[in-house]
């Protein structure tokens, strides 16, 4: 089946995963400076809503492994 590519290694796509998250939280980071420019008040405004996102993110796709079986991080070699 690999060699039809009908299967993927695991280790493949968590690392294609990895480099698309840190990729959409790299461009996350740095929306307050592009968006508000030297308007601080804003830049914290925007920061704190893409605080917000990242963990509520970070929650649904904990919730999401949890339903999956998926052992904690500490727990995965």
């Amino acid at each position: 089946m690999e060699k039809q590519r009908a299967l993927v290694r695991r280790d493949a796509v968590d690392e294609l995963m990895d480099q698309i998250a840190g990729t959409v939280l790299t461009h996350l980071s740095g929306m307050a400076a592009r968006c508000a420019g030297n308007d601080l008040m804003m830049r914290r405004r925007i920061d704190a809503v893409v605080f917000q996102i990242r963990r509520e993110i970070s929650e649904h796709c904990s919730k999401i492994a949890d339903e999956r079986g998926e052992p904690p991080l500490s727990e995965q070699g």
